[in-house]
């Protein structure tokens, strides 16, 4: 326990909380500007099993965002890589890589040995995917965002039982723009990926969240932060 000595020192979690991290099971899907933060943190504070999904190789484009890969990992399995490197960060944990698709037919395989899901995609695709197998499998689902300066982060499938689709207008959502066109900011992954680990710790100590059935927004530029109240569409 030493390794863990500061957050047991924390009156939410102390040794009992820390017990029921080291139990946790969280799956990360997307191993990108979010996903390296989220999965770098759980490994950090002693998430005692974690699974990585991701079909993306490394390119030198990530690497000012996806701070755990360098010039030696292009072209590598980022699912790989990072699974790699966390074992190496904390040899006490169960880290598994899936180096591909997450899709309806892999789901169910994927899901069975964790009990939350973070959705660190980068496309709505996967997003839908991931929406409609969480609240199929009733699997609380932690969903961040982040594009150019701005980043959102909500918590769905949860006690309020919100949707992605809930939350966008599908059809709008399909013709926005992508983060490759319109650029992205590093530390705004850094800070949405932060909130996201942060929720995944509060659900596995049975802390309530305003997130669920709440969204926070973020503007890295004009550092504004609001909070909006959600309400089915």
């Amino acid at each position: 326990m030493k390794r863990y000595k500061q957050q047991i020192q924390l009156p939410e979690i102390g040794e009992e909380g820390q017990q029921k991290i080291s139990q946790a099971s969280v799956l990360v899907v997307g191993a990108g500007g979010l996903g390296t933060v989220v999965a770098t943190y759980l490994a950090a504070m002693g998430i005692g099993k974690i699974g990585i999904v991701d079909f993306d190789i490394i390119e030198e484009s990530n690497l000012h965002r996806q701070f755990l890969y360098s010039s030696n990992d292009l072209g590598k399995s980022k699912a790989l890589v990072l699974t790699s490197k966390l074992k190496n960060q904390n040899e006490h944990l169960t880290i598994c890589a899936f180096d591909e698709e997450l899709t309806n037919n892999n789901f169910h395989e994927i899901i069975k040995n964790y009990s939350i899901v973070c959705d660190c995609t980068d496309n709505l695709n996967s997003r839908l995917i991931i929406d409609k197998n969480c609240s199929a499998y009733e699997i609380p689902l932690v969903h961040g965002a982040v594009s150019d300066w701005q980043g959102y982060i909500t918590l769905l499938h949860y006690k309020n039982k919100f949707q992605y689709q809930d939350l966008f207008d599908i059809k709008t959502l399909l013709q926005a723009d992508s983060c490759e066109s319109k650029g992205i900011s590093s530390p705004v992954c850094g800070m949405i990926g932060s909130l996201i680990s942060n929720e995944v710790v509060k659900i596995t100590l049975g802390i309530e969240s305003n997130l669920d059935g709440g969204l926070l927004y973020l503007n890295g530029l004009t550092n504004n932060f609001k909070f909006y109240k959600l309400k089915r569409l």
